[in-house]
């Protein structure tokens, strides 16, 4: 498992219909989809609240952590996926791909 550097930033990369989109952020900061939804990027969601499932993605590289998760099963958490809305990096990079759903 990688790990965060000590007071650095993440850098982010998010992958949605083919386009890919770059942002650093902190971990204890926004979620990745509220970062990626402040960039324009074109992110899929609803509820912001761990419920819905609509912002699932997958975590191709580095590692995150939840806030909470109403959605997703124990399978799905284990095959890498996550909700966008919920989670914080822990890695010093992190890919996350919203086609691979």
């Amino acid at each position: 498992m990688l790990v965060k550097s000590e007071g650095t930033n993440s850098q982010i990369e998010v992958i949605v219909d083919g386009d890919s989109h770059h942002f650093e952020l902190a971990e204890n900061g926004d979620t990745i989809l509220d970062a990626a939804i402040a960039i324009d990027a074109d992110v899929p969601f609803a509820c912001k609240g761990g419920v819905c499932c609509a912002c699932k993605a997958k975590v191709m590289e580095g590692s995150v952590k939840m806030d909470v998760n109403y959605a997703l099963d124990e399978d799905e958490v284990e095959e890498g996926y996550i909700l966008t809305c919920q989670s914080h990096p822990t890695s010093d990079k992190v890919v996350i791909d919203f086609d691979e759903i």
